[in-house]
């Protein structure tokens, strides 16, 4: 009896903390809280690559897909920046039309200037417009852009970083509605059609 009821207990705390045995890990729990409710995003400001300052609020496109990435990084972040360069091509439409802006933010502040920023661009063949890169204003400001979008980052001991990676769907209201995996193309283009649909309803 007194093993049924630990295991019970067991049953009922996983199921707790795995919201409803739907998320294993708390990447997929992040994933899952911005479907179920789209979390309003401070009005952060960046330093573009291409020159300049925005704020969030400010930038161009009424939906944001945005990634974080450091420039030196050679899987995820090399990953990221050949599907953004598809995703150029896919969304082109929406881009030329100003609906859609694809942003890449650096946490590595001091090392990725708006030169380093600029040739990992053109790493991936991106040369067509519609891709922001930029990079915090200031040091204390890596931390708020990571800690609003769930980001993790942690030192490698090696000059890298280990971090989770993800497009980040941000609607017009400027809340993040949907995280979508590195490899799926076809759930960012969906999602950031979605968001365009509704709002032409």
């Amino acid at each position: 009896m007194a093993a049924a009821l630990a295991c019970a207990a067991g049953l009922v705390a996983a199921h707790a903390a795995t919201d409803g045995f739907r998320a294993y890990t708390l990447e997929s729990a992040r994933r899952l809280q911005a479907l179920r409710a789209a979390a309003s995003l401070p009005d952060l400001a960046l330093e573009l690559a291409d020159g300049g300052r925005a704020r969030l609020s400010a930038l161009p496109g009424r939906v944001l897909l945005v990634d974080f990435i450091y420039t030196r990084c050679e899987t995820y972040c090399t990953a990221l920046g050949s599907v953004y360069a598809q995703l150029q091509q896919r969304l082109g439409e929406a881009i030329a039309a100003g609906e859609v802006q694809l942003v890449s933010v650096t946490f590595d502040r001091e090392r990725d200037g708006a030169a380093e920023l600029r040739a990992y661009r053109a790493r991936h063949g991106a040369q067509r417009p519609g891709w922001a890169l930029g990079r915090p204003e200031s040091p204390a400001d890596v931390q708020r852009w990571l800690n609003a979008f769930g980001v993790v980052v942690i030192p490698d001991k090696l000059g890298g970083y280990a971090h989770n990676a993800a497009i980040h769907v941000v609607g017009p209201d400027r809340k993040l509605a949907a995280i979508v995996d590195v490899a799926d193309l076809d759930g960012a283009e969906a999602a950031a059609r979605a968001i365009l649909a509704r709002g032409k309803r």
